[in-house]
């Protein structure tokens, strides 16, 4: 299944609107912020392939380090912010079935 990093993005980006833990942060640091998450994830899938298990403790140091240089002034937040991502991630996957638990 191919996913649509679009649809997601606003799956999202509509989960933490909703959420309104980082209204604080603005639209285009947010933008910024899923735009570098959503890109990570996607390399890692490409990076791990088929056959290797998506290890959740290593994109998450990945993300929440690209996000510290990224952001710095936000460095309180954003082990929260991934957190959050990574959850809003598997409920867009579950919505659209691409979820397989062994």
């Amino acid at each position: 299944m191919e996913l649509n990093i679009e649809e997601a993005k606003a799956y999202i980006a509509e989960k933490f609107k909703n959420q309104g833990d980082f209204d604080f942060i603005t639209e285009a640091d947010f933008n910024k912020m899923l735009d570098t998450l959503l890109e990570l994830d996607a390399a890692y899938l490409v990076e791990i392939g088929e056959d290797e298990p998506y290890d959740e403790d290593v994109i998450f140091d990945r993300m929440h380090s690209a996000l510290v240089r990224q952001q710095p002034n936000l460095k309180t937040y954003l082990m929260r912010f991934v957190d959050d991502y990574m959850d809003f991630m598997e409920q867009y996957l579950v919505s659209i079935d691409a979820v397989e638990w062994e």
